[in-house]
Order: C-alpha cells, then structure tokens, then sequence
C-alpha cells in the first residue's frame, strides 16, 4: 500500500472556560511534497505552548511532507485576564516625582489623572485554557491526522496503480529489447565470422579469433546482465509497492534511479536502432514513475 504526501482537513468546534465564556475553534492540517519532514504550525499566543505537542504528534503518524497546521479562534478575549494595577510601577512613578518637586522645590500635588496618563501602569495576564480544553484541541488535531491519513491512502492507491501499469508498459519493452538482443548478437557473430572468412581465413585462425580480440567486441556489446539486472529492478519495485512498510518514496526513488543506470547502459552498448527505440520508451516510462513517486511518504 502507497501513502501519498498531500492531504488536507478541516475541523470546527466550540469550546467553554471554567468561567462560563465560549469560543469557536477552527482548525486546519495542510500537507504537502517534501524530501523530509517539515512541520509550519500557527497557533494563537494563548496556545502556544501546544506547538511541540503538536509536531510531535504530526511526526508520528504523517511521517514525511511539508506540514501546516493552523488554529484560529473567534474569541480572543476569553484568554484576557483581569486588569490588576501595577504597584511597583506606580511606586517608581510616585518616588521618582516625588525626587523632582523636592530639587526643583515643586508643591503641586500628584492627582489621580495625572497618575492615569502613565505609561504600563496596569497590568493583564493572559489566562491559560483549561486542561479539558486542551484535550479537546489535541484530540481535534489527532482527528485532522486521520482524515489526511485517509486522503493520503486514497491517493496512493491511485498511484499504485499508475505506477504498476508503467512497470508493465516496461517489462514489454523489455521484452522486445530482449529478443532484439539475441538476434542482434547472432548478426554480429555472423559479420565477424563473414569478414574472417573474406580474408581468407582457415578453421584455426577463426578458431583462436574466437578467443581473441576480434569476438571480444561481442562481450562489450552483450546486454544480457543488464536485462537480468533491470528485470529485477522492476520487481524490487513492485515489491517496495506491496511491503507493509509506510515509508517507501526514498527506496522507490532509489530503485528508479538504478533502473535509470541499466537502461542507459543498454542504449549505450547496442548501437541498434531498434534497440535504442524501446530503451527511450523505457526511459519515458521511467520519468513518469519518477513524477509520481515524489508525492509518495
């Protein structure tokens, strides 16, 4: 089973303080293509502290992508403390005036107003949400991962069939290069023999030429052990594709790139038309498994 990178989710709820206020909560889980796992999570100031819970939780299930994660609430204010006076603040004002009409030998008197005029002299501590609020977000969270999960599977398995269908789009074309193959060695053979034969040589002279350089040009244009090679190239794939395993983009992507060298390899040795015909198809193919296998976790 394949799991696709992309995904997306949506979630809306409400959710009530200790002190009777209520908020609607709306939250969303993004995810994208990505080498590695990458986490963008905005929360507001109040649950800040939620961001390392949360990342680690996205890692857990969602593995690798571009992850994001955004919280908005309508009622900011249920996360307001109470406005408390800031004594120390105020004490430092009224000493430091206090200094200035003693130098300055100053008799008006400090009134109220003037003291409200003064900067930060109030003071408001955000409220934190209640434990039970919190689960709720984060059990939220966990059932954004779930719906994404599910977009992701879906979409997998629709690539797991595209894949598969390439695969035996190449396995054919092998096949033809194969057959193609053997005739293309008798023919060299054959050439060789032909020449030997021109210049008159004798049953012994063919015979050690067989053994010398003249037919080792048949060794350098032999793609047989590529063929093997590539054969169980697209089989290791298939079986990456069925593995239990949820992390199969880098091993398909590494495969892919082995499956890129035999076929080069084979273009390169068998200077045949029909040969390089059906290799450029294979490398076609080779290209689209590639696309796909970017959005693959």
């Amino acid at each position: 089973m394949l799991y696709s990178m992309t995904g997306f989710a949506s979630q809306t709820f409400i959710i009530t303080t200790p002190s009777g206020d209520r908020a609607t909560i709306s939250i969303n889980l993004k995810a994208l293509n990505s080498r590695f796992f990458e986490a963008t999570v905005k929360l507001p100031s109040a649950l800040s502290h939620l961001e390392t819970t949360l990342i680690k939780q996205f890692k857990a299930s969602l593995r690798r992508g571009h992850i994001y994660f955004t919280a908005y609430i309508s009622n900011q204010t249920i996360f307001e403390g109470c406005v408390t006076p800031a004594f120390n603040i105020i004490d430092g004002y009224i000493q430091a005036i206090d200094h200035i009409k003693e130098k300055y030998n100053l008799a008006d008197p400090i009134k109220l107003e003037n003291i409200l005029r003064l900067p930060n002299i109030f003071s408001k501590e955000d409220q934190q949400l209640d434990t039970e609020s919190i689960n709720h977000i984060l059990h939220a969270a966990s059932e954004l991962i779930d719906k994404v999960q599910q977009d992701r599977q879906t979409e997998g398995a629709t690539l797991a069939v595209d894949i598969q269908n390439r695969i035996a789009i190449i396995r054919q074309e092998m096949e033809t290069i194969t057959q193609r193959a053997y005739v293309f060695i008798e023919e060299w053979k054959n050439k060789v023999h032909a020449t030997l034969q021109e210049i008159g040589a004798d049953d012994n002279l063919i015979a050690n030429a067989q053994k010398s350089g003249l037919y080792s040009m048949l060794d350098k244009i032999d793609i047989h052990e590529e063929i093997t090679r590539l054969k169980s190239h697209l089989d290791q794939l298939i079986n990456h594709i069925k593995s239990a395993d949820v992390e199969k983009g880098k091993r398909l992507d590494f495969t892919l790139q082995e499956l890129g060298r035999e076929i080069n390899t084979i273009a390169a040795k068998c200077s045949d038309s029909t040969i390089s015909a059906h290799a450029i198809n294979v490398k076609v193919e080779i290209e689209k498994i590639r696309e796909q296998i970017q959005n693959i976790v």
